[in-house]
């Protein structure tokens, strides 16, 4: 039996003296194929070798100018940067990237401690009660009301107490009808007054306490009248 020759392209089987595949039509014998022992398969076609990548181009040198961090050229004398224009004839070339910016550093602002007031009493007859921020003098009020409970002359709230940085405050509410002094001297409405030592305060002509900031006693006694 004489050898077959295979087509390279196609795998056909030809006849030693063919010279076109009768499979595909392609030339056989001009391209210098040898014959295959039948049954063997044809030759596999090799993939062409993929381009291996270019090497990254290295970063020309750069002058960063140190002041706003413009990126200039290496043979820039003055910075570029918009309104910057700083010498630059001192910096020496880099890799053409700004240096990082430096971590901003936080520093903690002491917070200064509110001045604590005084104690603040008042004192109504014989009998004396401590006050508290906020406090209100009167017949519904919340320091001594029930002293002042059975007082007509006197407004349910009459006056308040209040501190604000270190210091006593007392004012008059508005809408109290009767006379309100503070040491013999009428007070407007609405407007803080400040306590520094003892003082007498006046609700109407039936009814003066005393009002003590900061520690002892009240020398002075209270008058009320029923």
């Amino acid at each position: 039996m004489s050898q077959r020759l295979p087509c390279p392209i196609c795998g056909h089987e030809n006849a030693p003296h063919d010279s076109i595949c009768g499979g595909c039509g392609q030339p056989i014998l001009d391209r210098g194929h040898s014959a295959r022992p039948p049954g063997s398969a044809p030759p596999a076609a090799t993939a062409p070798a993929s381009a291996a990548p270019l090497p990254a181009a290295p970063a020309l040198p750069r002058k960063v100018c140190p002041l706003c961090g413009t990126i200039n050229e290496s043979y820039a004398l003055l910075c570029g940067g918009a309104g910057c224009g700083n010498d630059l004839s001192a910096v020496t070339p880099s890799g053409g990237t700004a240096p990082p910016a430096p971590a901003a550093t936080r520093t903690a602002t002491p917070v200064a401690a509110s001045p604590v007031a005084p104690a603040l009493h008042l004192t109504v007859g014989a009998q004396r009660f401590a006050c508290r921020d906020g406090d209100i003098i009167g017949r519904e009020g919340t320091v001594g009301c029930q002293i002042f409970a059975g007082l007509g002359t006197v407004s349910r709230r009459h006056v308040a107490l209040a501190q604000r940085d270190g210091q006593w405050f007392l004012t008059a509410l508005a809408g109290v009808q009767n006379t309100t002094q503070l040491d013999g001297r009428e007070l407007p409405r609405g407007t803080p007054q400040p306590l520094t030592g003892n003082h007498s305060l006046r609700m109407s002509t039936q009814c003066e306490v005393r009002l003590k900031v900061g520690d002892g006693g009240d020398e002075q006694s209270s008058k009320l009248k029923g």
